[in-house]
């Protein structure tokens, strides 16, 4: 009896059938997994499932080409299955630890929040003010030298002399991109204070 006919659907069919393709079938799959316990584990659930879908299962090539695209599919659903384990198990270990730096976060951008403020606050009042309505109040030059009746040119130059001060009195604590960052969540969350 050929493997390939359609005996394959008696046991004693089935038998030969898995003989004859079982010791290459694995080997085809360690190419895929590089584990050989996995790879028999992997061929004998293709033979498995064959047997017992047997009725099910229409196979318009050869038994042989069928059993070689189940090994297949079966093996890269399993290398999908495991990265996608992996990914969670490491997303899982990482959120143990998201707690801890949360807090140690907040405590660092409270002390962060802190020293701004007091830099901001030792501006001169008029510097201040006109920093504040630039960074907080989101006005633009030309709408703060409205407001407070200077010229547009005493605007540039209190800013750029309150940024210089702001640079040097927080040099030593963050990179300036990080200060520009913090002063946009100060102004919103003051905002959502407001409301």
């Amino acid at each position: 009896m050929r493997a390939t006919d359609t005996k394959w659907h008696t046991k004693s069919g089935f038998e030969i059938l898995f003989k004859k393709h079982y010791s290459a079938l694995c080997a085809y799959c360690y190419g895929f997994v590089a584990d050989y316990s996995l790879s028999e584990d992997i061929v004998q659930e293709v033979f498995s499932r064959l047997w017992t879908d047997k009725r099910k299962i229409k196979i318009d090539s050869s038994v042989k080409a069928y059993l070689y695209s189940a090994v297949r599919n079966t093996a890269l659903n399993d290398i999908k299955h495991q990265k996608v384990k992996r990914e969670y198990e490491k997303l899982n270990n990482n959120g143990n630890n998201y707690t801890e730096r949360s807090i140690e976060d907040q405590v660092v951008g409270e002390e962060l929040n802190a020293k701004i403020q007091s830099a901001i606050n030792n501006l001169p009042t008029e510097r201040r003010r006109i920093f504040l309505m630039s960074r907080m109040d989101e006005l633009k030059y030309k709408e703060i030298a409205e407001k407070l009746d200077i010229s547009i040119k005493t605007v540039e130059n209190q800013m750029g002399k309150a940024l210089a001060s702001l640079r040097k009195d927080l040099s030593g604590e963050f990179p300036l991109v990080l200060f520009n960052l913090i002063f946009k969540a100060q102004k919103i969350m003051s905002k959502q204070r407001n409301n």
